[in-house]
């Protein structure tokens, strides 16, 4: 009449003041651990700039050496972040298509930028 009794709650056994101690520390030590290798594993001394031209060199190159007019061989160009290097090979034993590679290393990183396609060769 009054209201609707509702089933009693489930009885949960309190933990240990040393229980809550001991997982309060361990949990800690993750975050900590965590908080220290991530910055070392994501972060870089890569200079922004230069990757961002090195991308754009990389970019520039494939549309100049893809054309399919180029003959197989191995091009480089410098530059004074690093270099491009461009290499046009056959692909597999199909005579008509070539595979073209280009790597941008800049210098003094580690970073490296490699842009594989094959295209149809018209030479």
């Amino acid at each position: 009449m009054f209201g609707t009794i509702s089933p009693p709650c489930p009885v949960l056994r309190a933990a240990s003041l040393l229980e809550a101690i001991v997982a309060a520390v361990v949990l800690l030590l993750v975050f900590t651990a965590t908080m220290e290798l991530l910055p070392r594993f994501t972060l870089r001394n890569d200079d922004a700039l230069l990757v961002a031209e090195a991308e754009y060199r990389v970019d520039r190159a494939f549309d100049t050496y893809a054309s399919g007019v180029w003959p197989q061989g191995e091009y480089i160009e410098h530059y004074d972040w690093g270099t491009v290097s461009i290499r046009l090979e056959p692909y597999r034993k199909y005579g008509d298509l070539q595979l073209v590679t280009i790597t941008a290393h800049i210098e003094g990183s580690s970073k490296r930028i490699i842009h594989k396609e094959v295209i149809q060769w018209l030479g």
